[in-house]
């Protein structure tokens, strides 16, 4: 089971991974990004690193590791099921 709801990546190799915990972040900070000098990507990676010695919160880590795959444009996006529709509609006053 993850840690955390996964989500795709597709690198610049074409290669895709679906990432759900922050050890496969980890894995997945070392593949082939589009810029592996941005400062996002740097910080997810030493937040990362930080998550998995103990000292920083993985949620926090993971977050970062998410923004960073946004930001360079390799987060796949999902499209939305109709239960978020549905949410959408009951919310609706």
């Amino acid at each position: 089971m993850t840690a955390f709801i996964p989500v795709t990546l597709c690198f610049c190799s074409n290669k895709t991974m679906l990432v759900g915990s922050v050890a496969e972040a980890e894995t997945a900070l070392r593949q082939q990004w589009p810029d592996n000098t941005a400062p996002s990507y740097l910080h997810a990676v030493r937040l990362v690193r930080l998550a998995i010695e103990g000292s920083c919160r993985p949620s926090t880590a993971f977050e970062a590791f998410s923004k960073a795959a946004r930001q360079q444009g390799i987060l796949v996006a999902r499209p939305r099921g109709r239960a978020h529709d549905w949410l959408d509609a009951a919310a609706s006053p």
